[in-house]
């Protein structure tokens, strides 16, 4: 399973004009999602990074926003531990990844984010940067 996830490369950025093609979306997009989702099923820690590390930047389909309950699925009732899988990737190169993480972090409500968090408002383009300010406000901070 783990092998499955990892031998599928990182899906490109929302405006990329793979996701024009409907082979891809079978081939590739629906093939990550239905391994995540067997995942969530086995309760397979390991695999909430490698989709992580493969999700895309954007939302395509309103696709990618349903691997929050995915990871939430595996984890629960654990969130401490999805937490650190979140903060482990929260700041990685690929703005995909990051992306995802901080949609996570958004809704768990860990004072471990914080950080993150304002590094976001600093760095990141507004579409991750607005799950940072959801997180800040929802942890009580200014923004």
């Amino acid at each position: 399973m783990l092998a499955a996830i990892a031998a599928i490369e990182p899906l490109p950025d929302e405006p990329d004009p793979h996701w024009n093609d409907e082979s891809f979306w079978l081939n590739v997009a629906y093939r990550l999602l239905g391994l995540a989702d067997v995942a969530r099923l086995r309760k397979l820690r390991p695999a909430v990074r490698l989709i992580l590390e493969r999700a895309c930047y954007g939302d395509p389909g309103e696709t990618m926003r349903g691997l929050r309950q995915v990871f939430e699925g595996i984890y629960d009732p654990d969130w401490d531990l999805l937490g650190d899988e979140y903060l482990a990737v929260a700041r990685a190169e690929r703005l995909g990844t990051r992306m995802w993480a901080m949609a996570g972090l958004m809704v768990l409500d860990d004072p471990r984010a914080l950080p993150m968090f304002r590094a976001s408002l600093r760095e990141d383009p507004e579409a991750i940067s607005l799950y940072a300010k959801t997180g800040l406000k929802r942890l009580g901070e200014a923004v």
